[in-house]
């Protein structure tokens, strides 16, 4: 049977930010599942550190609010909103944890770096770096560097997962915008990310399909 002429299409959601406890780890998931509803997934809490804030189904398959495609360009895979996303929204950038300058280092492919620096006190002094690599959940490794013409929605914030000398760790991310369903989530990959790859040249990465933010004309 066909869809009704005059039948109206069902708006997204909007997700509201995750609160989180003052002083405390977070007890519940942070995660949304794919209908759009809070997990009501417990954390467990571990001894040093700050638990992850992923019940075991979203740490492995990732928050229900994102979702990754390839992007219509060529530029490979790129992170999406699911959802309207509230200004604030919180999600983590995760992997296993590495030292520098071990045989870690030799393991990494240089063109399918995504690693991230890991501050277990949230700021001050590196411990070593986190690597997403098989980790199909840790869905924010995917989310694009905005163009020249384009501007952040995303930004680490100083609230680290793990512990020190831990195998696990992640950094959190919260959204600096509203973010529209079916709009890419991008942030900046530092000046030296791209200095170290100087064949690469930076353009604007949003498309009709899945736009970023614009940076406003002076």
């Amino acid at each position: 049977m066909g869809r009704m002429p005059n039948a109206k299409r069902k708006r997204a959601p909007t997700l509201t930010v995750q609160k989180k406890p003052h002083g405390k780890p977070d007890a519940q998931c942070i995660a949304h599942c794919t209908n759009g509803r809070r997990c009501n997934g417990r954390i467990e809490p571990q001894k040093r550190g700050q638990p992850m804030p992923y019940c075991r189904k979203h740490l492995r398959a990732g928050d229900g609010a994102l979702k990754v495609y390839q992007h219509p360009k060529g530029y490979g895979k790129i992170l999406v909103a699911r959802f309207n996303l509230a200004k604030g929204y919180r999600m983590v950038y995760h992997g296993h944890r590495k030292t520098t300058g071990t045989h870690h280092d030799d393991e990494l492919d240089p063109d399918e770096d995504r690693t991230l620096w890991f501050y277990p006190d949230g700021q001050g002094r590196v411990n070593g770096y986190i690597d997403p690599t098989g980790c199909p959940g840790s869905v924010l490794q995917f989310a694009a560097n905005c163009g020249p013409k384009e501007v952040v929605n995303l930004r680490q914030s100083n609230r680290a997962f793990g512990a020190r000398d831990g195998d696990y760790g992640g950094m959190e991310y919260t959204a600096t915008m509203a973010v529209p369903a079916g709009t890419q989530l991008v942030h900046n990959y530092g000046a030296s990310w791209w200095k170290d790859r100087p064949e690469l040249k930076r353009c604007d990465v949003g498309t009709d399909r899945f736009p970023a933010p614009k940076r406003k004309a002076k």
